[in-house]
């Protein structure tokens, strides 16, 4: 839509569609399928609010977010597209946001992966060593609660109110055992299967400075 002022043409974009619209094509994620993978909003969602069927979503800011706009442009109008003019935002990719995780359970904090996760993934970073030469202290591991873990599967698991890494091992009896590297220690039985948060499937190592 435009305005036209002392014979000036200015362009006005009254409606979140109009914006929406406008946010995409000035980023290059015209692409809804896309979108809706990166912001965590439907595809639906998206394709009602451009057709003008959503003027408001609760979802705006979650788009905003993805795109590297202002939300209170996007929301509302109020303001510049990039929130200030020298400074373009950073946009973030929530298909690769995942929660931290810790002995207490979701603490409700994000960190950004290196590539997409599931919804279900949690984070926990292990603050001591572990006793597995693979997963040293300070790594993070991802882990996926909703998969079975098997036999020799590294998992999270929480012993004496402490989240770390373990070597998984089940028997014919259906029971379940923690081990670490060193075969001395004696392994120890899972007597309460909550406390197995679940396999770990991805490990990030800090690169320790000396």
């Amino acid at each position: 839509m435009t305005d036209i002022l002392y014979g000036i043409t200015f362009f006005v974009m009254k409606t979140l569609s109009q914006r929406l619209a406008y946010a995409m094509s000035q980023t290059g994620k015209n692409n809804q399928t896309d979108l809706s993978k990166i912001s965590g909003v439907s595809q639906s969602t998206i394709s009602k609010i451009l057709r003008g069927e959503n003027k408001t979503s609760k979802e705006t800011g979650k788009l905003a977010k993805s795109l590297g706009v202002s939300a209170d442009w996007l929301i509302s109008g109020q303001g510049d597209i990039w929130g200030n003019s020298n400074s373009r935002l950073e946009s973030v990719d929530a298909s690769r946001e995942v929660s931290l995780w810790d002995a207490s359970g979701d603490s409700g904090e994000k960190i950004s992966w290196i590539e997409p996760l599931p919804k279900n993934a949690q984070a926990y970073i292990i603050q001591g060593n572990t006793g597995i030469s693979r997963i040293p202290k300070h790594s993070i591991v991802i882990v996926n609660p909703d998969i079975t873990p098997l036999t020799n599967d590294l998992v999270v698991a929480e012993v004496a109110g402490a989240v770390s890494v373990f070597i998984y091992h089940l028997n014919g009896a259906g029971e379940s055992f923690l081990s670490v590297d060193d075969d001395r220690i004696p392994l120890a039985k899972v007597t309460d299967a909550s406390t197995v948060r679940g396999p770990v499937q991805q490990v990030y190592i800090p690169t320790l400075s000396r």
